[in-house]
């Protein structure tokens, strides 16, 4: 049987709206010491009955909850907020502090507005180019990280990615959870990328390499990867967040130097039914192994950049001779779904052809026939082994 945590409320700091409570916390051979900021409405008592035995026994309760979260360990986030039956975890607490105000001309909505979360909420509001009153009907102020933060990120590593790789095409993935608010602690997200590893058809998506100078590195909000071969003609990259979010790049395998094609001057439709089966398949196995249950939408989006004057090719040369005069006018062509992780898995192969269809469209409407995108997919792709 685990030991449990030894829970020492060190001070309890009432304050208008809300109670800051100190903690220290003893689990094995680990101390911490943590702060739970709980919203006057987030304490299940009456204010005549905050007694300090109460308050501490309601402390203790919310600090083996968070500990349980994290996998039976001590959290890494130093800070918990409680407002409106939400629970954020941070290191930032200097965002959530109140700004002694009990009203502000910036606030014209009758939605009760906590002061713990205000200046947080007003930050967020900046960043993302909206209005306060927007981000606060959004429910923003108690939940995770928005919509439009999880795609700034996005845009962010594709960024990144598509300035070091030059001038190639690309495949690029992202996915996340948008109705997730839980943290991941480091160990979890490792050993879930790698079980997550499909390995049929060469270099897996989201490869987690055990050794090496290129071996993934922990960072702040997650874990990363870069791998490389030669310049520009081999490169990879994956980034892993602690909510649930991965994002994945690749340099398009008609460019990398190995499948016989000059770069820039074609797509493989095999290898991209390849690609989508993959990417699908391994987000599916990483929330999987992430325990999240299967009712949890995922949001799954793939694209494929520097298309522009490409034609239409294969891998597999006798596919190859029918597809050449299918031409891309675009730069780029995406695919975006949003599913249950149940549906995702009951669904896979329909929506496999589902992405290629609206991937290829860009090369002069082409429509692949869809038995002959299942005979890839199955003859190819799910009979092939490293």
């Amino acid at each position: 049987m685990d030991t449990p945590a030894q829970i020492i409320i060190s001070s309890t700091e009432v304050k208008s709206g809300y109670v800051i409570f100190k903690l220290n916390v003893t689990l094995g051979q680990d101390y911490k010491e943590y702060q739970i900021y709980a919203s006057e409405g987030d304490i299940p008592l009456k204010k005549t009955d905050w007694l300090e035995n109460k308050l501490a026994d309601f402390a203790k309760k919310q600090m083996t909850i968070w500990i349980e979260e994290c996998g039976g360990k001590l959290p890494i986030n130093l800070y918990r907020v409680l407002l409106s039956g939400g629970r954020i975890s941070t290191d930032d607490i200097n965002s959530f502090l109140s700004i002694n105000k009990s009203s502000s001309d910036l606030v014209r909505t009758n939605i009760t507005i906590y002061s713990a979360l205000f200046e947080w909420a007003k930050a967020k509001a900046q960043k993302e180019g909206t209005s306060f009153s927007d981000l606060v009907t959004r429910g923003l102020s108690v939940l995770r990280e928005s919509d439009k933060e999880a795609e700034a990120w996005f845009r962010e590593q594709g960024a990144y990615f598509r300035k070091k790789l030059g001038n190639f095409g690309s495949l690029e993935v992202f996915h996340y959870l948008p109705g997730n608010y839980h943290q991941f602690e480091e160990n979890l997200l490792r050993g879930s990328l790698q079980k997550a590893e499909i390995r049929r058809t060469g270099w897996p998506i989201g490869v987690f390499l055990n050794g090496g100078e290129q071996r993934p590195i922990p960072v702040e909000d997650g874990i990363k990867a870069e791998y490389s071969d030669t310049p520009n003609l081999r490169l990879d990259y994956w980034y892993a967040k602690n909510k649930g979010e991965f994002y994945f790049s690749r340099i398009l395998e008609s460019d990398n130097g190995h499948g016989g094609a000059e770069p820039n001057l074609v797509l493989f439709f095999d290898t991209l039914i390849w690609r989508i089966a993959e990417s699908l398949e391994h987000s599916l196995a990483y929330y999987n192994n992430l325990d999240i249950d299967g009712k949890e939408k995922v949001r799954v989006q793939i694209s494929l950049y520097g298309l522009t004057n490409r034609t239409l090719s294969a891998w597999n040369q006798m596919r190859a001779f029918s597809l050449h005069h299918y031409k891309c006018s675009s730069d780029k062509s995406s695919w975006e779904i949003e599913v249950s992780l149940d549906e995702l898995g009951q669904t896979l192969d329909d929506l496999v052809y589902d992405a290629t269809k609206k991937l290829l469209v860009m090369f002069d409407f082409f429509v692949p026939n869809k038995d002959v995108v299942m005979d890839v997919l199955n003859r190819e792709y799910r009979k092939s082994s490293m």
